[in-house]
This record gives structure tokens, sequence and C-alpha cells, in this order.
């Protein structure tokens, strides 16, 4: 039987819990990630793109799974020494990490594109035949009009303010997507919007231009919900990212709800999304989201396997609607996502938490 071309578009943490699962259950030649970059930064004069790395960490089973961010058992002497010169970053990077970025900025600074740069750093982190992209080859940052009046990009909001200034507006960088993410699109047959915050992971890509209209021409178009409403109290880092996912779903026009993300997508981009994956915890929100014409499937959102079986059932079947818009439960599946409180598809926040590193304010995301 032919793997089914799939398409998933992600943040950095819900790919690290989603792609490396789907992978082994769709097959890794069967699968393209595309990774938002607006979130990306400078840093000391490094290309920093955290959602790449995260997802490429997890793909080569060096992710910081209990930190929620980086690689395993990374040292941080460089960002202490930074501290003891003067020079503090509001944004900490662990030394292995560091590594990659300083490779990224010499191979872009020999002219490679940046999705190039990623092919190699895939190859050479063992990340697989997983074929990841960026969404842009362009610095295309994400950037928050504060009500204050000021506008920040999405990192020195998140990190060096926490969070806390209230959101007017959230602008995605926009321009033209990297090539590789149009020609994926246009051979795929499945694409997935996976459980990453939709405002500032998944929209961000959405707003390159052409990347909209190649996913509405793919047959079979799914979202995974980022939050569940049920589950036990979640933890500082995870109730931080959840504070910002509200901030900037409020402050465009959206409910941090499964059913508010639903209307969300169908507010925002009408008919993307066919269907819809949202926690069984969460079946009385599926008659809301058959109501902005998405199919409701309930699963159990807390099991990053489970969540590939789901994605998997739906990427391989074409199948119409459940008669009456009826919630579709499918069979021994749950889907790694996350509580109002916690992040979709990943044991941590969407963007690497920076909360234990030293000589850094805390708690600090990215």
């Amino acid at each position: 039987m032919t793997a089914t071309r799939t398409v998933v578009v992600t943040g950095g943490l819900g790919g690290a819990g989603l792609v490396p699962a789907l992978a082994r259950v769709v097959g890794y030649d069967a699968l393209t990630v595309v990774v938002n970059v607006g979130d990306d930064l400078e840093w000391f004069g490094l290309r920093v793109c955290p959602d790449v790395d995260t997802v490429l960490y997890a793909l080569a089973g060096m992710f910081d799974v209990e930190r929620g961010w980086g690689i395993a058992g990374d040292s941080f002497t460089t960002v202490a020494a930074l501290g003891d010169l003067g020079a503090a970053p509001w944004f900490g990077i662990g030394d292995r990490d560091m590594a990659t970025h300083l490779r990224r900025s010499e191979l872009l600074s020999s002219g490679l594109s940046l999705t190039e740069v990623t092919r190699e750093l895939a190859a050479v982190l063992g990340a697989g035949p997983v074929t990841v992209v960026p969404a842009a080859d362009h610095p295309s940052p994400t950037r928050l009009v504060l009500d204050e009046g000021r506008t920040v990009d999405f990192q020195d909001w998140y990190v060096r303010q926490q969070g806390v200034p209230p959101v007017h507006a959230v602008v995605a960088g926009g321009g033209p997507a990297a090539p590789g993410v149009l020609a994926a699109l246009a051979a795929a047959q499945a694409v997935v919007l996976g459980p990453s915050n939709p405002v500032t992971s998944i929209g961000p890509v959405l707003a390159l231009d052409g990347v909209r209209s190649a996913i509405a021409a793919v047959p079979v178009r799914i979202a995974v919900s980022p939050v569940v409403c049920g589950g036990d109290a979640p933890s500082a880092g995870v109730e931080h990212h959840s504070r910002a996912r509200r901030a900037v779903l409020a402050a465009s026009g959206g409910h941090d709800d499964p059913a508010g993300i639903a209307a969300y997508y169908a507010r925002t981009c009408p008919g993307l999304v066919d269907t819809f994956v949202l926690d069984h915890r969460d079946a009385a929100a599926a008659d809301a989201v058959a109501a902005v014409g998405m199919q409701p499937v309930l699963g159990d959102l807390l099991d990053p396997l489970a969540l590939a079986q789901t994605v998997a059932a739906l990427v391989g079947t074409a199948a119409g609607p459940a008669p009456g818009g009826m919630p579709v439960r499918v069979p021994s599946a749950s889907i790694a996502v996350s509580r109002p409180d916690a992040i979709a598809g990943a044991p941590s926040s969407e963007t690497r938490r920076r909360s234990s590193m030293p000589d850094l304010p805390a708690p600090a995301s990215r």
C-alpha cells in the first residue's frame, strides 16, 4: 500500500510531540514538515530558529522532553559567561544548541538558503528521512502591537516581557513562502495543521504568499486542537504558555477552547479545514465544531503515538463526514494536545521554555 503524502504545518513544541510519532506511523519518506519561522530571532549575531530546531531535535532523539526545549543534557557555560561579562541574555541557549546556531549562521553567510541549511542540519543531526522545511527562506517575523502602542517582536513579548503586556493585535510577517513549501503542498494528499497556537505558530505560515490556496487544493485537510479542557493542574511553564495563547487569541477575536479555535480557523480561513480533532473530554464542544463546518473527531489528546495513530487514520481515508455531522471517535487513539493551561502535542510550552537556565530571568520561554 502506498503511503499517503502528508504535510504537517506546525510550531515547535506541538511539532516535537506529533511529528516523530507520525513519521513512525505514516512513513518517514511520506512526511514533510513545514515549520513556523515567525519566532526566529537574531541572538548575539546568530540566526536562531527555535521552532525549526525543536522539530529537528525531536526527530533526532535529542530533544529535552523534561525541560521542554533545547537538547537533553546540554550545559550553559556560555550564557553564564555572558552574564559575567555584563551581557546576560534574556533568551537562553545551551552550549550544544548554540553550536547549531553558529553552524546555521555560517552556512547562511556562505550564500545557502535557510531551506538548504535546514536540510544540511537535519542530515548531520540525524533527523532521519523526514523532510523538514522552514516556512520561509527570508526573515518573516511575527510582531505584536501592544495596547500601550509599542510594536515588538514575538520573542521580545513572550520571553523578555514574559507575555505580560496586553496585546492589541498580532501581525504576521508575510512574504513569499519557501519554494519547498508550495512544492510539498502541491504533491500532498493530506495536510495537518498541528496542535500549535493558531495565531502565532500556524497563522504566520498561512500568511505567506500562496500557502492558503495551496492547502485548499489538498484533498484531506485536518486541524488538531491545541487545547484540552480537562486534566490536571498545569505546570508553571504550561501556564505561561496558556496565558500567552489566550492573550493572542483574544487580540485576534478568538477564544482559547476547542470550539473557539475551530471557530477561529473557520473565520480567518473559511473552508480551509475539513476535520477538527479534539479531546474526548471536550465532546460537548463537538456540536459547536460541526456548526462552523468542520467534522469533529474525538480522541484522547495526551499521548503522542496515539495522536499519530488518530491523525494517520484520518490521513489514510478520504471518507466523507459522519451522518448528521456527528463526532467520530477514532478507535485506540489519543492525541498529544494541551489543556487550556497546557500545550498541545508537547510536554511543555509551544515555544521553548527557559525557566531553569543559569543567570536567566525565570520563568522565561520561547
